[in-house]
């Protein structure tokens, strides 16, 4: 009977096939390690795959937020970067609010747009702080706080260990 398994059932039949196909085969302790320590990150990617489009939907909102208040913040600024910042707002505006769960296609361009424009207005918010913009030390922390979520769910994910994970291994 032909099945189409899911993604995670895909990992799991990759991690198992490691298991018994190639880690018998194996000669050195090194090679051993770093086939588990394949199969550790696969069971990550397992294990982000039910949430990641959520993640994403929820980021995307989270970054359109805090690039429209950044624009909004330089409305009364002079000069290139808080124009740029007010130029990043528009395009960021344009994004669409996503629901919980969105279709991955549609999420996974507006991600990568906004992960773009973020990380523009970072660097214009930079300048403005060192010209002594007084909102600028702010808006940083909300972007900052922003990159903190996306690198711990990273974190979550890449690194996730069982109790039989690779802690004390090598």
């Amino acid at each position: 009977m032909f099945t189409n398994p899911s993604s995670a059932r895909v990992l799991e039949l990759i991690r198992e096939s490691l298991e018994r196909d190639v880690m018998p085969e194996l000669q050195t302790n090194a090679a051993k390690v770093t086939v588990q320590m394949i199969q550790q990150m696969l069971v990550s990617v397992e294990r982000r795959l039910p949430l990641e489009q959520q993640w994403m939907a929820d980021e995307c909102n989270r970054m359109s937020r805090v690039l429209g208040e950044a624009a909004s913040a330089a409305a009364s600024r002079d000069g290139e970067a808080a124009a740029a910042l007010r130029s990043i707002g528009e395009r960021a505006a344009g994004a669409p609010e996503f629901p919980e769960m969105p279709a991955f296609a549609s999420i996974s361009e507006s991600y990568g747009e906004l992960s773009e424009l973020l990380t523009e207005a970072l660097g214009h918010l930079h300048k403005l702080d060192g010209e002594g913009w007084e909102q600028a030390p702010d808006l940083i922390q909300k972007l900052r706080a922003y990159l903190q979520l996306r690198i711990n769910r990273d974190m979550a994910g890449i690194f996730a260990m069982d109790a039989g994970g690779l802690l004390g291994r090598g």
